[in-house]
């Protein structure tokens, strides 16, 4: 997928490029920063989680955005899914929801004034407020008002945030605060800006421009010779060329990778004990080539997690699989394998929960998680995928832990090809001489010279 030409795209099949532009840029979602090559705006980078994550700027109350922080933080020690007094769960709305038509209940769609759960929070008598006095927790008034609005907009509950997927909306009309919308992002920041009611800076000049955008792609400072040809360029299109220029250069993929890496726990030694080097530099090539070639993110996402199971796979996709082994290893007297088994599959499946997922998945490990959607059987369910991996539980402190393939670079590729054909030739050279000689026998010849007697 192109990311210069496409505006939105669903999750799996969205360029690893527009994946980790947008964790840079801290956002929550996957389909809106299609057109990050066509610009780039500092506010933008402080805005844009805020922003992308709401859709567009409204009135409306947002469960994950506003209600669930204040109900995870508030009563979901006592109502949630490890426990419920009073057999009373906030965390869905099984339950606390009342069917259409019901007027009273705990939580009644459109009429906060019919809900109980609106009229603790409000109370004024403390055996009747909630949360508690004795919890140490208290409401502010404006999250008060926050679950009151949402009741009455009909208490919709969603689910987390990542398992919820993308959903291309239209930009707002642009706000008075924007002098001019030169791409539609810049709609979305005028429209919560003038909610805060702020105004847009004047755009950056040039020099400032590039130097963002050289370190924003790939952690380097534009070069004097970068600079004059952005200067030189006085087309209309010039910052959408420079753009296009940096995403063209090797480095755009090694900046990218770097926010994988720390992700994905990458390290060129095993972590512990004595921390011997560990030769896995391969992965962290594959990754930035990954980004270079704007390989598919559906595609970056299975050679990582299972590129051995690919039927008929390339050399190529078991170094992907790299990401399986990045985790912390030991080799250290006294460790006890089994135990060594089960952190090492707990790590990987925690990690691509985490990464892949937006998932704190790892609270699973001992109990239903009590705020994500995981339960322990879950949990242990994708652990049995990581428990099979071929890996030994400890690594011996050794250089290469097995199972390992031999890697070639393109040179010795290249000299390989060059030695192959050169020793074909000589084959054929050789069968050549071979077929060429007629075979003589010694004894027939011995005898026709006279220098054998044949006695009877």
């Amino acid at each position: 997928m192109d990311l210069k030409k496409s505006s939105c795209a669903t999750a799996l099949h969205i360029s690893i490029r527009r994946f980790t532009l947008a964790c840079v840029l801290r956002s929550v979602s996957f389909g809106c920063v299609g057109a990050f090559a066509r610009r780039i705006s500092l506010t933008l980078i402080f805005l844009g989680a805020a922003l992308l994550s709401a859709g567009i700027a409204s009135a409306a109350v947002d469960f994950n955005r506003d209600i669930q922080p204040i109900l995870a933080e508030n009563c979901y020690a006592c109502h949630g899914a490890g426990k419920q007094e009073g057999d009373l769960r906030l965390d869905r709305a099984e339950g606390v929801v009342v069917a259409k038509g019901e007027e009273d209940g705990i939580i009644v769609p459109g009429k906060s004034a019919n809900s109980e759960m609106i009229r603790r929070v409000l109370a004024t008598e403390p055996d009747e407020l909630m949360p508690p006095a004795e919890s140490g927790k208290k409401l502010t008034a404006e999250q008060r008002e926050l679950l009151r609005q949402w009741v009455d907009q009909g208490a919709k509950y969603e689910k987390h945030w990542s398992l919820v997927p993308p959903v291309k909306v239209e930009p707002p009309k642009p706000a008075a605060n924007i002098a001019r919308v030169v791409n539609p992002i810049d709609a979305f920041i005028g429209a919560r800006l003038e909610q805060a009611k702020l105004s847009m800076a004047p755009e950056a000049d040039r020099e400032t421009l590039i130097r963002r955008v050289s370190f924003a792609l790939t952690g380097l400072p534009p070069t004097p010779e970068e600079l004059a040809e952005y200067l030189r360029d006085m087309s209309p299109a010039a910052y959408e060329n420079m753009v296009d220029r940096y995403m063209a250069s090797p480095r755009f993929g090694e900046e990218m990778s770097r926010h994988w890496l720390d992700l994905v726990r990458y390290g060129d030694t095993h972590g512990l004990h004595l921390d011997n080097e560990r030769l896995i530099w391969s992965y962290r090539d594959w990754v930035i080539s990954a980004f270079n070639k704007n390989k598919p993110f559906d595609k970056f996402t299975i050679e990582q997690l299972a590129g051995d199971l690919i039927p008929d796979g390339t050399q190529e996709q078991l170094v992907g699989t790299g990401f399986n082994r990045c985790n912390v290893t030991t080799g250290e007297g006294g460790s006890i394998e089994d135990e060594w088994i089960f952190r090492n599959a707990v790590d990987r499946t925690s990690t691509m929960s985490e990464v892949w997922m937006g998932l704190t998945a790892g609270c699973s490990v001992c109990h239903n998680h009590k705020f994500d959607p995981i339960t322990a059987k879950e949990y242990y369910s994708l652990y049995a995928f990581f428990y099979s991996a071929a890996d030994p539980p400890l690594d011996n402190n050794a250089l290469e832990t097995k199972p390992v393939i031999r890697l070639e670079t393109k040179e010795q590729l290249q000299q390989l090809k060059e030695y192959e054909e050169r020793a074909e030739k000589a084959r054929d050279q050789l069968e050549h001489r071979f077929n060429s000689l007629k075979y003589r026998d010694p004894f027939v010849e011995a005898k026709k010279s006279g220098d054998v007697t044949v006695v009877k």
